[in-house]
């Protein structure tokens, strides 16, 4: 039964090639439906530092004065949360220790009271590129799996509620700003200057305010800067048209108006341009390789966060990326048919070996990267070692998140390749898990079984919950201080006893 509707569904697409826009659209308003019915969450000290930095950034203020941040850190405490992300950076004076630029992203959809409708926008954003990049790659099946897979991954479904937070908003910008430039590397012999001006613009302008939404996206938006110039070189070398002079200018702009914008912000807040909010944070944010050298209880501390985190890594990753299944075999397959290629100059058009036609050097490098900046970098992250099995899959997961545009890209370039009567069921289990695992999150269903959603956020470290060889900052270190003591029972004033 099941292949003889694959065949029906197989006929009825290749007669009617748009009905894949129309699935995905319709994908597209499930996903929004799931995400805006239930209630925002904010579980987390983050969600309400953002919440009030949107309502304090819409009413012009940067910063904020005793007795407002005091007003705004009870009325948190009512909701059993802490607004500990606002530092005391001077006398009388508070700000936010996140990146702002999801905070100024928000501000119109503040003011016009739809915040929630913020993260929508980006959504569509996300998936258009998604799908016109795909398309491009290879073909509107492709796109639609890809497009789908972006939505209904259950970490982006989980985010995408969470209007105050940069989680999603860091994946977004990313995921338009990188598939922007993939499409016009791949395009660029056939855009004109204006059409290809505007892309190169918006690719560095996205991936650009990726960066200032979350600072550990640099290395993705430093591969695509890289890319372009040793693209060009070589052209140079080859004897072909660089077009350097007509795409140095968007180029520039794109990344220098971010650039700007977060300039201006710390001059004003922090008194410098090269200063900025996790630069004062007391909080231990630091990754493996800014301890080289240094050692906990006789053993290497770089060792121990990696080791700590690797106990949880696997679990939340499936959880929250069950499409890992099949991307990260579908990168190996894709570079390992790349470099045999290579060496044994095989020309076959095998159903499977046309992959490596589909995916240039040049954009497989990419992803490749981007995969390691994001799932490599955050495997090293010091916070999430100190949580026993990594505080469950959504507080560990929403630092991988901007990972999943070059996983969602490969699998649905894999995918495409299955017959209808092996796409159709994978992708259902696919679409149908991550819903339900979102719903279950959402509106604390027994749908699944409970340790998939288990929120835990116990400390390995008895008492507290940050590592032992975190060493809490001075009282009187410029206002940098630590006004909060965290332990795994709740929150007390500065210093703790």
């Amino acid at each position: 039964m099941i292949k003889s509707i694959a065949l029906n569904v197989k006929h009825f697409l290749t007669q009617h090639i748009n009905i894949y826009r129309i699935i995905v659209g319709i994908g597209f308003i499930g996903a929004m439906a799931l995400v805006l019915t239930p209630p925002v969450q904010m579980p987390d000290p983050d969600d309400w530092a953002y919440y009030y930095a949107a309502k304090n950034f819409s009413h012009g203020h940067f910063t904020v004065n005793n007795p407002t941040f005091y007003q705004q850190a009870g009325e948190t405490m009512q909701h059993k949360n802490m607004l500990i992300q606002y530092l005391p950076i001077a006398y009388n004076k508070w700000a936010l220790e996140k990146a702002p630029g999801y905070v100024f992203y928000l501000i119109p959809f503040e003011k016009l009271g739809i915040p929630r409708y913020g993260n929508v926008v980006l959504a569509l954003g996300m998936v258009i590129v998604t799908f016109i990049l795909l398309k491009r790659l290879r073909d509107e099946k492709a796109a639609m799996i890809g497009s789908l897979l972006m939505l209904f991954t259950p970490i982006s479904l989980v985010m995408l509620n969470r209007t105050y937070m940069d989680t999603y908003a860091s994946l977004a910008f990313m995921a338009m700003g990188g598939g922007l430039y993939i499409y016009y590397h791949l395009e660029r012999a056939k855009l004109g200057p204006v059409k290809g001006g505007i892309l190169l613009f918006l690719a560095f302008f996205f991936s650009g305010w990726s960066v200032i939404t979350r600072y550990t996206n640099i290395p993705i938006e430093a591969i695509l800067a890289l890319h372009w110039l040793v693209t060009r070189i070589i052209d140079r070398r080859k004897g072909r048209e660089t077009r350097v002079k007509r795409e140095l200018i968007p180029l520039v702009l794109g990344i220098a108006l971010p650039a700007l914008a977060m300039g201006f912000y710390d001059y004003f807040v922090f008194g410098s341009p090269l200063t900025y909010g996790y630069s004062l944070t007391p909080f231990p944010i630091k990754f493996a390789f800014q301890y080289i050298g240094q050692t906990y209880a006789g053993k290497s501390i770089p060792l121990q966060i990696i080791q700590y985190n690797f106990q949880a890594y696997e679990r939340n990753l499936f959880i929250g990326f069950p499409l890992m299944i099949i991307g990260i075999p579908g990168f190996i397959m894709v570079l390992y048919q790349k470099i045999a290629a290579y060496f044994k100059r095989d020309r076959s058009k095998e159903k499977w070996s046309s992959l490596r036609s589909e995916v240039p050097w040049g954009t497989l490098l990419i992803l490749i990267c981007w995969f390691v900046f994001v799932f490599v970098l955050y495997l090293t992250y010091e916070w999430t070692a100190g949580l026993q099995k990594g505080g469950g899959f959504v507080i560990f997961d929403r630092f991988l998140l901007p990972g999943l545009f070059p996983v969602a890209i490969i699998c649905a370039l894999v995918m495409a390749r299955f017959p209808y009567k092996v796409l159709i069921p994978i992708t259902s289990i696919v679409l149908v898990f991550g819903g339900m695992l979102y719903a279950q999150w959402a509106w604390n269903l027994k749908i699944l079984p409970a340790w998939l959603t288990e929120r835990t956020l116990v400390s390995r470290w008895k008492d507290y919950v940050f590592p032992p060889w975190f060493k809490y900052p001075p009282a009187d270190s410029g206002g940098a201080y630590f006004p909060w003591h965290i332990t795994a029972k709740g929150a007390g004033p500065y210093p703790p006893k």
